[in-house]
């Protein structure tokens, strides 16, 4: 698996990710890093991000290590939990682990932090391969 060129189509086909700014640093077997740069556009009334980005993050980080065995997939369930306000941060980094791959259903661990390491947010995420397989084209 090139797993360069998997990061290069996954950041180009998701529109909604590049609109807010998720950005794939690393994609290999069962894992996936992704950042995320703080700005105010990103911030809810408290000066926090807001939730709904550190969210996507964590999807997109999710997906992206689902992805990697190379099948499209879909998400089918997601718990995450908001430990600390990300009040005053420059970045958000997710962290997505491989809990289990079976043979439809894959489940990480995906953990967000901030630039200091910091941990804000903590969930798991289950996706549904979609048993097609992804084209990887240069």
């Amino acid at each position: 698996m090139d797993y360069e060129l998997l990061k290069k189509i996954r950041m180009s086909q998701n529109a909604f990710g590049d609109m807010v700014g998720v950005k794939i640093v690393e994609i290999k077997e069962g894992y996936a890093r992704a950042k995320l740069t703080a700005s105010d556009a990103l911030l809810n009334p408290i000066g926090s991000m807001h939730g709904g980005c550190l969210f996507t993050l964590a999807d997109i980080t999710g997906g992206s290590a689902a992805v990697s065995h190379g099948e499209q997939v879909t998400t089918v369930d997601a718990d995450i939990r908001y430990l600390r306000a990300g009040i005053g941060i420059k970045e958000a980094v997710a962290e997505a682990k491989e809990i289990k791959r079976g043979k439809k259903l894959l489940v990480y661990r995906v953990d967000i932090t901030d630039e200091r390491g910091t941990l804000l947010t903590a969930g798991t995420f289950s996706y549904m391969s979609l048993g097609k397989k992804i084209v990887l084209e240069k």
